[in-house]
């Protein structure tokens, strides 16, 4: 008799599904994370061409709040011996890809991010190291696995994403860190639930991250919980529930110290939260407020940010035609142009296409005119 196995069907299935189960020990975590990395670097086209699964998000947050014993880290592999100064190579290099990506996007960076996963963070987590060290390793490639998760995102691969996010919590269980995978959980998952259309999934997320954090209440974490948890019930348009997300957001965050937070939470300072708040009053049609709150992030943002000075630009646009101010949304839309155009970032320039369908009702207008011929001119050079 000759099985699926002796024909391969059950390995190329495998594959396909590869990354969308959460790890549930370290050995799987590693193996599976490597696996992804790899088939990642490779572009294998059921990588490239697979559709977001929504399930498989709600599956592994399950799986990560029931969790697991906590195992020895320590390891004893073949090879030299993992030091914590390899630690700090590996987070000096992985924050500097980080950094460009926030500054010219990631079509170009994310594939140097994935090859560093691969060739560099992958081999280190099958050498020796004490307990100690394999705990910070672990740790960072569960950073760095988010970070190329949403560097897919920018690039409009949203499954490509869900597969990151999911081995990053496999990967942060490993390394015995629950508030690094509630932070997996809320941010990157939360809003990846958002951009795929699945707001209730993003406010289950966030309260499944505050519910599954056992090392106490970190006020700039829980923070960022509540700004996801917002941000899904202004996309529903439950005003109330989002004012009460937003206050609630405001108030930890008003208890934190950034400087003092754990270091891949530095990021979200007070232009992080003006930008939520901007997001969630343009998603219930408030655009005084819209437009107050992303001139707040812009204000606060650093100028080397250009993608995030994009998005709150757009929302500045946004708000100015829903004022019936035409000409000063269009004046924003130009703007966002030439952000744009300094990125390599598809979902940047979706933005622009979905923006541009704004104006439509108002082409009439001199100063819109001029935005449409600048953002069809802009997605045509991006489409060669």
């Amino acid at each position: 008799m000759v099985t699926a196995r002796d024909l391969g069907m059950e390995a190329v299935s495998e594959d396909q599904t590869i990354g969308l189960r959460y790890p549930k020990t370290m050995e799987d975590a590693v193996a599976t994370a490597s696996r992804l990395w790899r088939y990642d670097v490779e572009r294998r086209e059921f990588l490239i061409g697979s559709v977001f699964a929504a399930g498989a998000v709600s599956a592994a947050s399950r799986d990560w709040l029931i969790g697991s014993p906590r195992e020895e880290l320590a390891y004893t592999g073949t090879g030299t011996h993992v030091s914590m100064s390899d630690v700090e190579q590996v987070r000096a290099l992985g924050d500097e890809f980080e950094r460009l990506s926030h500054t010219f996007g990631s079509q170009r960076i994310r594939r140097h991010m994935v090859n560093y996963l691969r060739y560099d963070v992958g081999p280190l987590l099958k050498k020796s190291r004490s307990d100690k060290v394999g705990r910070e390793l672990l740790n960072l490639a569960a950073e760095f696995t988010a970070a190329a998760g949403y560097m897919a995102v920018d690039c409009n691969e949203l499954s490509l994403a869900e597969r990151y996010y999911i081995q990053a919590l496999g990967l942060a269980n490993a390394a015995d860190s629950r508030s690094y995978g509630a932070q997996v959980m809320a941010t990157h998952m939360g809003h990846l639930a958002l951009y795929a259309d699945h707001p209730r999934e993003a406010v289950q997320l966030a309260e499944a991250a505050r519910a599954g954090t056992r090392n106490g209440d970190e006020p700039l974490a829980t923070a960022v919980t509540w700004v996801v948890e917002a941000r899904g019930y202004a996309r529903m348009g439950e005003a109330r529930a989002c004012q009460r997300a937003l206050s609630q957001a405001e108030r930890h965050f008003c208890r934190s110290n950034p400087s003092e937070a754990p270091q891949y939470l530095q990021y979200f300072q007070q232009a992080y939260l003006s930008d939520a708040f901007a997001h969630c009053f343009r998603d219930l049609d408030q655009p005084d407020s819209a437009s107050k709150f992303a001139a707040l992030a812009l204000r606060d943002l650093p100028q080397t940010h250009t993608r995030r000075r994009a998005i709150n630009t757009g929302i500045l646009a946004h708000a100015s035609l829903h004022k019936k101010e035409p000409a000063e949304a269009a004046a924003h839309g130009i703007e966002v142009v030439q952000l744009t155009q300094q990125l390599h970032s598809p979902r940047a320039l979706s933005r622009v296409a979905r923006l541009r369908r704004d104006f439509i009702p108002h082409q009439k207008d001199a100063d819109v005119a001029t935005f449409l011929e600048e953002a069809d001119g802009l997605l045509k050079r991006a489409s060669v």
